[in-house]
């Protein structure tokens, strides 16, 4: 096993140097500090292509690769990001064989990992399916969401801790966030008229911070420049907190999640190479400001 491992290594570094040299150079903006990043290839970034949460011990990630027929949950750990635990294919036998084959966005609540699943041909069958944290294992609640409001599919999801309830949308043209209650089945409890930016496409991600929930927004035709929306919960107001810039128009922005690492960072963004390869970005951020304008 030694033996192997050594002969994977050689290999995977020459081109973890590559991704390094030629990859795209993500850079600080007025409104994100960028402090650190973290770079994967081969078989970790199919591990972490979608979703990224933590419970401020591990990272936790979600993968999916419709096209190898593919998904995945990770964990990491939280300063280094060394791998602790993989599983491959972990949806619910229940999802597979209905059609089920991306994991997005996911989040952490409670133990659990919350992942919003959807079928990546004709959207029929979006759900948030429920993984434990220690063993990645599905714990065997699946809630079905209904086809009609996620069209599109449900991207993501986000749990706040502080109420147990669980906020998603669909991914484009999104003009309503719906709230669901970990704790009484998944019931719609809420439905959230956005205001502020209008219509919302190519949300990839969300994740609550101090009471305010924050979306990884994947925005096109703007250069290098990916946004980071703040939501007011209360009053459905949304505004562009933060912007970053990902150093290439070939980046897609994934999902986001929030904590203090070893070098200070606190907001942490999934970007996906689709050339190379997965990084981790970590920044440092004004809360104290949003932007109103591009």
């Amino acid at each position: 096993m030694f033996i192997i491992r050594k002969i994977w290594y050689v290999i995977t570094l020459p081109l973890l140097l590559i991704t390094l040299i030629t990859s795209p150079v993500a850079s600080s903006t007025d409104s994100a500090e960028l402090i650190s990043e973290n770079s994967f290839v081969f078989e970790k970034a199919l591990l972490m292509g979608q979703g990224i949460t933590t419970d401020g011990e591990y990272y936790y990630t979600s993968g999916a690769i419709a096209a190898l027929d593919l998904t995945a949950l990770a964990k990491f750990t939280f300063d280094d990001m060394e791998i602790v635990k993989s599983r491959i294919n972990p949806l619910p036998k229940e999802c597979s064989k209905r059609g089920d084959d991306h994991i997005g966005g996911i989040s952490y609540y409670n133990g659990k990992l919350y992942a919003a699943v959807e079928d990546s041909d004709e959207y029929i069958y979006p759900c948030i399916v429920v993984f434990d944290c220690d063993t990645l294992k599905a714990t065997g609640e699946v809630y079905n969401l209904p086809a009609e409001i996620y069209d599109d599919g449900v991207p993501w999801c986000a749990v706040d801790t502080e109420t147990g309830y669980l906020y998603a949308s669909k991914w484009t043209e999104a003009k309503t966030i719906y709230v669901y209650d970990i704790n009484d089945a998944m019931k719609l409890v809420k439905e959230i008229p956005l205001t502020g930016l209008g219509v919302i496409d190519r949300i990839q991600g969300g994740e609550f911070y101090n009471g305010t929930l924050y979306l990884s927004n994947d925005v096109e035709n703007n250069g290098n420049i990916k946004n980071v929306l703040s939501v007011d919960v209360n009053s459905g107001e949304v505004k562009i907190f933060a912007q970053r810039d990902v150093g290439g128009e070939n980046i897609e922005a994934e999902g986001m999640t929030f904590g203090v690492n070893k070098d200070g960072a606190v907001l942490h963004v999934l970007d996906y190479n689709k050339v190379i390869g997965i990084f981790v970005r970590h920044y440092n951020v004004d809360f104290g400001e949003n932007l109103n304008e591009v």
